[in-house]
């Protein structure tokens, strides 16, 4: 009879309805012109490609670095080539999930809540896209039209336009799982 109870309990659990992740439509400039730019910010999102073809790819810094004790104040162990982009999200060991960039200053980085990064902590960084797209291979995806790409990255996720006069896209926000 235990089991079933297990087994009817099971049952009932697979038939229970399945929550919906409501997508929201995030305003992004359409008919990107040929090797445009835009900045579609941090992930998770869902790309469609609705008219020509584009390339996505992420833009992002990193380096070592440490905080004293408990403290909003990440000082790096040297000046990163790629600028941390102020509320731009920040990871590494220590530092929790969904912490931002509140402001940088040459090898001191502001965060945005008070933690403790012991020394010589590997850390990532979004970083603003690009005044110029890299070259193709270089692109994280090239989708043409009907493409639907799902993505999750904490770098900053930039987009640009590929061939023809130019692409027409749509950006979706995924629901958190």
């Amino acid at each position: 009879m235990k089991m079933f109870r297990i087994a009817l309990a099971a049952a009932f659990a697979m038939l229970a309805p399945i929550v919906a992740h409501a997508q929201t439509v995030v305003a992004v400039p359409t008919n990107v012109s040929t090797r445009t730019i835009v900045d579609l910010g941090n992930g998770p999102t869902e790309i469609r490609v609705l008219q020509g073809n584009m390339g996505v790819f992420t833009s992002q810094g990193s380096g070592l670095a440490s905080t004293s004790g408990s403290s909003t104040t990440l000082t790096l162990t040297a000046t990163p080539t790629a600028i941390p982009l102020v509320g731009g999200i920040i990871s590494g060991t220590g530092i929790t999930s969904g912490t931002t960039v509140a402001a940088y200053s040459g090898t001191t980085i502001t965060l945005s809540a008070a933690m403790t990064v012991a020394a010589s902590t590997p850390v990532a960084w979004g970083v603003a896209c690009p005044a110029a797209p890299p070259t193709v291979a270089l692109a994280l995806i090239q989708a043409a039209v009907g493409s639907d790409l799902p993505m999750y990255t904490q770098a900053r996720v930039c987009a640009y336009g590929g061939n023809g006069p130019g692409g027409l896209f749509a950006q979706y926000a995924i629901g958190a799982h």
